[in-house]
């Protein structure tokens, strides 16, 4: 769930040591500012003097084109070759379909591209999945626009509102963290199901039919098929198999802000996450960046517990003022949006 008040809070090989012992020639994270002036406000188009309003959520393409949820801009923004612009959505706050400006959005909060070209779009105060093709034709994708639980086709299919995760596939499937139905839906051919989940709110291993979730949030594959579930309300990251084995994968299910192995380390609020191409997880826990090896080996590789604020450099020294979104690209840097700065940020391995 996105709630705004001092921040937006309830989603896609670089390794490292980040102690305070490094030396200076060795790699390290860094963060840097790659789009907004840091005001909120709407503007096109040079990057960094380019304007947000309370960007929410990133998308990264392989030619290293960047979407952004630009949530109280009611806009989904495009950034290329070092300009800003506007893919979808205008200054009014409403449900369009059509073409580009022609379309609206009301708060739109999560993104994701599939391999051919299409975003997907989750709106925070609006139930169904959107639709942008690569020519910025918006359409309704899945879902009605009353909420509930109900499988089926996707004309008449119900989620609640406040999905909070959503992830294409490389067949192009469409998977969604159904936060408040504590389950994670599939849309395949038209249909939409039920991936893992029972529907009941509490924590359960297990088959996937059966399995327990509380408040499940941001969402990713790795390379092996393997889906990943931010389980918020349970403090740690579950892993569903692609046979539909449901465990804990990394947290000891206390909220806290420990580093360590995956039964001792502790998460207090995460949300989207994304995954390299060596199977190592990044997940958005407060204002910081959490880095989750195969093993589920948990460090932090930016920002800190210590509050708001804005600086860019090295990971563990910079600050954030609220995330909520991720993306990754094939290079393995890491884009997130960074609310109440009103920026897009980069954290990359240098």
């Amino acid at each position: 769930m996105i709630v705004l008040t001092a921040g937006i809070g309830c989603k896609k090989d670089k390794q490292g040591d980040n102690s305070s012992t490094q030396s200076s020639t060795e790699k390290k994270w860094v963060v840097s500012t790659i789009a907004g002036d840091g005001t909120g406000g709407f503007a096109n188009g040079a990057a960094l003097s380019a304007k947000f309003n309370a960007p929410v959520d990133v998308a990264v393409a392989p030619d290293g084109t960047l979407y952004v949820a630009d949530y109280k801009n009611h806009r989904i923004r495009k950034i290329a070759s070092g300009q800003v612009s506007t893919l979808a959505g205008n200054n009014s706050s409403g449900i369009l379909n059509g073409n580009g400006p022609l379309a609206q959005f009301e708060d739109p909060y999560r993104i994701a591209l599939d391999a051919g070209g299409n975003l997907y779009v989750l709106d925070e105060h609006d139930i169904r999945i959107r639709k942008i093709s690569p020519t910025a034709d918006v359409s309704t994708y899945a879902g009605t626009d009353k909420p509930g639980f109900l499988n089926g086709a996707v004309s008449i299919a119900q989620f609640q509102q406040d999905e909070g995760g959503i992830v294409a596939d490389a067949q192009g499937n469409i998977y969604i963290g159904d936060t408040f139905n504590n389950s994670i839906r599939k849309i395949s051919a038209g249909q939409v199901s039920t991936l893992a989940g029972s529907g009941a709110e509490g924590f359960r291993d297990g088959d996937a039919g059966v399995a327990q979730f509380r408040f499940p949030d941001g969402i990713a594959f790795d390379q092996h098929g393997n889906l990943y579930v931010a389980d918020q309300g349970n403090f740690c990251i579950r892993k569903i198999t692609p046979d539909g084995l449901v465990s804990r994968f990394a947290g000891s299910g206390l909220s806290g802000s420990a580093d360590g192995n995956a039964g001792v380390a502790q998460f207090n609020f995460i949300s989207d996450m994304v995954a390299d191409n060596m199977g190592n997880l990044y997940v958005i826990d407060d204002n910081r960046i959490r880095k989750v090896t195969p093993e589920g080996v948990v460090s932090t590789i930016a920002g800190s517990t210590a509050g708001y604020g804005y600086v860019d450099g090295d990971g563990t020294s910079a600050r954030f003022a609220g995330l909520a979104g991720l993306a990754i690209d094939a290079q393995g840097n890491i884009y997130t949006a960074d609310i109440n700065n009103n920026r897009i940020r980069k954290i990359s391995f240098e």
